[in-house]
């Protein structure tokens, strides 16, 4: 997945952040590593920005995951 690929969320994703619904449709930002987790950073436009796990999202590439 490259910055700036369109991603979609696979199920209704609630911010931790604000208490939000986020929308479905959002734009791949970063990938990063955290306690052997692999998440990206999705941008959801006004809604803001979270981190989200390989298996919330689909698009970018088939298998949703980093190249």
């Amino acid at each position: 997945m490259k910055t700036g690929d369109s991603v979609h969320t696979t199920r209704v994703i609630r911010s931790s952040r604000t208490g939000m619904v986020l929308p479905r449709d959002g734009v791949f930002i970063a990938s990063i590593e955290n306690l052997d987790r692999q998440m990206f950073l999705i941008d959801f436009g006004d809604s803001g920005q979270e981190y989200l796990f390989p298996h919330d999202i689909t698009g970018g590439n088939e298998n949703g995951k980093n190249p």
